[in-house]
């Protein structure tokens, strides 16, 4: 038999080499386990944005007030959010006991309006101006003008604290939405209102904007205030003709209502398919833009105008008491609507004393609406912007005639008794007679009222022909202007001599421009004179003595025949 000798060293040996494989295997076995997925990333050593707010003393108020609204989980989600975080000192400057007032639902709506939601925007990401919307609905306004600022009063005061879920910007000032400010918070909070701001402050109006109230503002934006043209007006007048006395939201409003604002002047606001317009006293017409900005003390519209509250020339007219004829017909012809639009017109307005001797009541309301016209010119004129001489289109067609020479004197027979009396549409010029269109004048009157005419009518009356030529008629006259009568000398000729010349430019009918042929007419003197249509329409006369003129103005048709002006004056052999 085989004898087997045991050594204690080589069986200690033998365990040392088994255990250390064995552990060797459990390790590898582990290390496969774990490359399943790839190599593992290091741990990331950022926290989420409530865990970074945590550790930084200045949020404790915040951190607190996150926890009271049950936010800290929403801040630990996976985001991206960016959080305008207010430190401690800017939730010192909360009024004492504010937050201990809000209900937690409340402090929820606050903090959330706080919080950018979906997006991470990082200081750099920033423009000059941007609106975005937080978790709360509503936006913040952000501007980058050196300093980031936030709805018009928080500075960003540390930008870009990172977290793993997000950007935190530490601001000086907590924010709140629409609902915790009063009518003037909400205005100053948006850079696109910065100008009415800026206006309200400056007329020193913003402490009673904040009062009670309620109060409903139209608020018109920077680019509406750029193209706004108020004239001399009082700023502060205009700002309040924006504020009505009581609360109007979209949703109370009827097709039509006519409103007083604080100012006192009326506003017309009218709602129809969604859309809000306001009409205010010069007549221009704006829109309702972003509506039911509503906060504790009433409720903001966003407009895209300034509205205007001087009143228009028919609120002048009224108001002046010395135009009621006037303001009556121009109600019974309803020109009193057309001349409320924005204008700019020019009225010469005959006062009462001048309607006092014309009986309106022959005319149809078509007739009065006429001569009313014959009234208007589309143009703002003052009486520094008259020359000496002028003629000026009226809203019914034909011209009116001015002259001023120390007088403002219009077709000869209407004086302006007051000048410049100015409305938001225009400028009124009070006259001491009624003016008629040419139409509603025999061919004196039709003369008459031209001052490039002004020889001839000296001409008629020295002769005594005016009451002839105001007959039954009709007539046909040639009237030679001014600067013919310069070519001729009257002056030795007596008064017979003057009155055959005058005649010779009359025919005893009414011949206008579309009947004239070439020919030989005879006119009231007896002699004849020739008349020639020539091949491009225009019609020349010659006279007795061999001179030929031409007609330069044709058809100023009136009651007893017509006038055709002439460019010199017709002589008899």
């Amino acid at each position: 038999m085989e004898t087997t000798t045991h050594n204690p060293l080589q069986k200690l040996r033998t365990f040392l080499f088994n255990s250390f494989i064995a552990v060797l295997f459990i390790f590898t076995l582990q290390a496969c386990g774990d490359d399943d997925n790839g190599p593992t990333d290091p741990p990331n050593e950022t926290g989420n944005i409530a865990e970074v707010a945590q550790s930084d003393d200045n949020f404790s108020d915040l951190v607190s007030a996150l926890s009271d609204a049950g936010l800290v989980s929403t801040l630990e989600g996976d985001g991206p959010f960016t959080v305008f975080a207010p430190t401690n000192d800017a939730f010192g400057n909360l009024p004492d006991g504010l937050l201990s007032s809000l209900s937690n639902d409340q402090l929820t709506e606050i903090l959330s309006y706080h919080v950018i939601a979906g997006s991470e925007i990082a200081s750099g990401d920033l423009q000059s101006e941007q609106a975005v919307e937080t978790f709360a609905g509503e936006d913040l306004f952000i501007t980058t003008g050196g300093n980031v600022v936030v709805n018009g009063n928080a500075t960003v005061v540390n930008a870009d604290i990172e977290a793993s879920n997000g950007t935190i910007h530490a601001i000086d000032q907590v924010l709140f939405p629409d609902a915790y400010l009063d009518v003037v918070g909400i205005i100053v909070k948006r850079y696109g209102l910065q100008s009415l701001e800026d206006a309200v402050l400056s007329e020193n109006l913003a402490s009673a904007l904040q009062a009670d109230g309620p109060f409903t503002v139209f608020a018109p934006t920077n680019a509406a205030f750029s193209n706004a043209d108020l004239g001399d007006q009082s700023l502060a007048d205009v700002l309040q003709y924006h504020v009505i006395p009581s609360e109007v939201l979209s949703d109370d409003l009827q097709a039509t209502q006519t409103v007083e604002t604080l100012q006192g002047e009326d506003l017309l606001i009218e709602s129809a398919d969604g859309t809000v317009t306001i009409t205010d006293n010069s007549g221009q017409m704006y829109e309702v833009t972003e509506a039911d900005l509503q906060g504790t003390n009433g409720v903001v519209h966003i407009i895209n105008g300034v509205l205007n509250p001087a009143p228009n020339i028919v609120d002048v007219a009224i108001d002046n008491g010395n135009f009621t004829t006037l303001v009556d017909a121009l109600g019974q012809t309803g020109l009193d609507e057309a001349l409320q639009q924005a204008g700019p017109f020019t009225i010469f307005a005959p006062t009462d004393d001048a309607f006092s001797g014309v009986d309106l009541s022959g005319f149809s309301d078509d007739q009065l609406a006429e001569i009313l016209q014959y009234h208007v010119v589309n143009a703002n004129i003052l009486a520094a912007d008259l020359e000496a001489e002028q003629s000026v289109e009226a809203l019914a067609g034909g011209n009116l005639f001015v002259t001023a020479d120390g007088e403002v004197v219009v077709n000869d027979v209407a004086t302006v008794v007051t000048a410049d009396v100015e409305a938001s549409n225009g400028t009124i010029h009070a006259i001491d007679n009624v003016l008629l269109p040419d139409s509603y004048q025999d061919v004196v009157g039709i003369v008459s009222k031209r001052y490039n005419l002004q020889a001839l009518e000296d001409a008629v009356v020295q002769a005594g022909l005016a009451g002839t030529l105001q007959g039954d008629g009709p007539f046909t006259v040639f009237a030679p202007t001014n600067a013919a009568f310069d070519e001729v000398d009257t002056s030795g000729l007596s008064d017979q001599e003057l009155q055959d010349i005058l005649e010779y430019h009359v025919l005893p009918q009414e011949v206008l421009s579309g009947n004239i042929s070439s020919g030989t007419a005879t006119t009231v003197n007896g002699a004849d004179l020739e008349i020639t249509v020539n091949e491009n329409g225009s019609v020349s006369l010659t006279d007795q003595a061999g001179n030929t003129y031409s007609v330069t103005t044709v058809d100023l048709q009136g009651t007893n025949g017509v006038v055709h002006i002439i460019d010199g004056v017709l002589l008899p052999s």
